[in-house]
């Protein structure tokens, strides 16, 4: 066990015979490594992407909310009154008259 394991802090492992099997080894470990590595930043990169969007989704759902809030104040009958009374516009002192059409035979 302890000849073992000062075998593997020299590196003899890797300059004896059949050692090609030992780098190819490592070499396989230091790929996975670097993949992971790399999906990890994509992963990140998505993640941080997420929250951005999930920011612009909060200002455009208030924006939307502040403009529907003006937009139905604006349609209110005294705010079109007011707005035409501005222009010279009055509203009509006597009712509307009915008007009814029969039909000639």
């Amino acid at each position: 066990m302890k000849r073992g394991l000062l075998e593997i802090l020299r590196g003899s492992f890797l300059v004896q015979e059949g050692a090609t099997k030992n780098w190819r080894f490592i070499l396989f470990i230091f790929f996975l490594a670097g993949l992971m590595i790399g999906a990890s930043h994509r992963v990140d990169r998505k993640v941080m992407q997420i929250a951005s969007l999930n920011n612009e989704i909060q200002d455009l759902k208030s924006r939307f909310a502040e403009i529907r809030t003006r937009s139905m104040h604006v349609k209110l009958e005294t705010e079109i009154k007011r707005n035409l009374s501005q222009r010279g516009f009055v509203s009509s002192t006597k009712p509307p008259t009915k008007i009814i059409v029969t039909k000639a035979q």
